[in-house]
C-alpha cells in the first residue's frame, strides 16, 4: 500500500506547528514552536523546519512534506506577500523546500488550506460551492466553485480582506484604506475598542460583550455590521451554498455568527436568498498540512 504520511507544517506570524499524520486527517502527533519573525528570520525558520523534519523523522516514514504559509503565494510556491513575516517577498519557499526535504513537497496560503480541511474533513464535504473566510488578526478567504478550489490566475483568488468598503476609511496593511480587513477583523476591533477608551484585547472584547458588559456593545455591533456587509458583498459575487467562517475572532464565539446570521438576509436586500453561514470546525485548522496533500492527490488523478 502507498505510503500516505505527511509531515506538515503550520507557519504563523507567532508561532510554526509541525505535526504528523495522514491524508484522511488523522493526526499522530504534533507540536510547536515559536516562530522566527524577523527581516533575518528566513534561514533561522528553514534550519527550523529541518530540525522537526528530522525529528518526526525518526519516528514516522513520510512521503510528503506541507507547508501552510501566512501569506499570498503564486503557482510557482513563490511569496508575493507576507503582512506579518518581514523579508519573504519574492522568496521561491517551494524550490527551497524541495532542495531541502527528501518528500514529494507541497505550499500552500493558509486560508486556502483551512478552506481545503474544511472541503475534505469537515462542513464543507455538504456542499460543492462555497466560500471560506478566516477572521483574525487579519481577513482571508478561499472559494470553492463546483468542488474546486478556485484560485485564480496568480493563486492569489480569495483575498476577500482587501475589497474596500468605505471610501477614505482606516488604513490598511495592505496600503487601501477603508478594506474588509482594516473595519471587521480582530485587529479592527481592538483599534475600535481603544478609540473608544477601552484598551482590550478581541477576546476579552468578546467576553464582556457575552457577559452583556454594555461598555462593547456599540463596538461589537459595529464589527458586525461591517462583516455582515462584507459576507453579503461575497454573496452577490459568487451566490454560494454557504459561507463557512473560521479565524480566532470565531472560536467559541457562536454569539456572534448568530448576530451575522441575522444581519446577513437585512444587507442582501431585495437579492435576499437562503444562505448557510456556518461555524468553522475548530479542530480542523491543525488539519490543513494534511487536506493540501489529499486534495493535490485527488484532483490530478
Amino acid at each position: 500500500m502507498e505510503n500516505e504520511n505527511v509531515l506538515g507544517f503550520e507557519v504563523g506570524a507567532s508561532k510554526t506547528i509541525a505535526l504528523a499524520g495522514d491524508l484522511s486527517g488523522n493526526v499522530f502527533s504534533k507540536l510547536s514552536t515559536k516562530t522566527a519573525n524577523d527581516r533575518s528570520s528566513r534561514e533561522v525558520l528553514i534550519n527550523q523546519l529541518k530540525s522537526l523534519y528530522k525529528r518526526f523523522s525518526k519516528k514516522y516514514d513520510t512521503a510528503y512534506v506541507s507547508m501552510t504559509f501566512p501569506g499570498a503565494i503564486n503557482k510557482k510556491g513563490i511569496v508575493a506577500y507576507a503582512p506579518n513575516l518581514p523579508g519573504w517577498k519574492g522568496y521561491n519557499l517551494l524550490n527551497t523546500l524541495k532542495e531541502h526535504f527528501d518528500s514529494r513537497v507541497f505550499v500552500e496560503n493558509d486560508a486556502n488550506a483551512q478552506a481545503l480541511a474544511e472541503k475534505l474533513y469537515g462542513y464543507g464535504r455538504d456542499y460543492s460551492n462555497f466560500v471560506y473566510l478566516t477572521i483574525g488578526t487579519g481577513i482571508g478567504g478561499a472559494i470553492f466553485i463546483d468542488d474546486r478550489l478556485y484560485s485564480g490566475r496568480n493563486g492569489w483568488a480569495g483575498e476577500f480582506g482587501h475589497m474596500v468598503m468605505q471610501a477614505n476609511g482606516p488604513v490598511c496593511g495592505c496600503g487601501r484604506h477603508g478594506c474588509f480587513e482594516a473595519l471587521a477583523s480582530g485587529s479592527a476591533i481592538e483599534r475600535s475598542a481603544s478609540a473608544a477608551g477601552l484598551k482590550m484585547t478581541g477576546k476579552e472584547i468578546f467576553d464582556a460583550w457575552s457577559a452583556g458588559d454594555k461598555r462593547v456593545k456599540a463596538v461589537v455591533n459595529a464589527m458586525a455590521n461591517y462583516l455582515s456587509i462584507g459576507i453579503a458583498n461575497v454573496v452577490n459575487i459568487f451566490d454560494p451554498e454557504a459561507i463557512i467562517i473560521g479565524g480566532g475572532i470565531t472560536k467559541n464565539n457562536e454569539q456572534l455568527i448568530e448576530l451575522v446570521r441575522k444581519k446577513v438576509p437585512v444587507e442582501l436586500g431585495n437579492y435576499r436568498r437562503r444562505i448557510k453561514i456556518i461555524r468553522a470546525a475548530e479542530s480542523l485548522v491543525e488539519k490543513a498540512p494534511l487536506a493540501v496533500v489529499a486534495y493535490n492527490k485527488r484532483i490530478r488523478r
